[in-house]
């Protein structure tokens, strides 16, 4: 007899500003939140969706954000050097989460989704 296989939850956290940016300065028509989770859920369940982002300057993402079921969590825009408030509160979040995190940062890169097991 075979074991059923176990499905994998998920948590992803979007740091969305450097999407938006990444997107702007590759000057792609758009970016789809969906093709995004459609590729996910390929490896399992996802069981919460964070997207961090000034949604005050990128209000033209928003409506997509919230159909994709993602709690949109309000960071706004300081002047500052180094790291910004979203990056911080997404890294931050990754440790409470007893499944794989899913850290997405960059539009273009392979490299953007790191995956944290616990």
């Amino acid at each position: 007899m075979t074991e059923p296989a176990q499905t994998q939850n998920m948590a992803v956290f979007c740091d969305f500003e450097n999407i938006a940016l990444g997107v702007r300065d590759a000057k792609y028509d758009k970016f789809d939140i969906k093709r995004v989770i459609e590729h996910l859920l390929l490896k399992g369940s996802i069981i919460v969706k964070k997207a961090y982002c000034d949604w005050e300057r990128y209000k033209e993402y928003k409506q997509p954000m919230h159909e994709a079921s993602f709690e949109l969590i309000d960071i706004p825009h300081v002047r500052q050097s180094g790291k910004n408030s979203a990056d911080i509160r997404s890294c931050m979040s990754t440790p409470l989460c007893s499944s794989a995190a899913i850290r997405i940062s960059h539009p273009w890169s392979p490299s953007c989704v790191r995956t944290t097991r616990r």
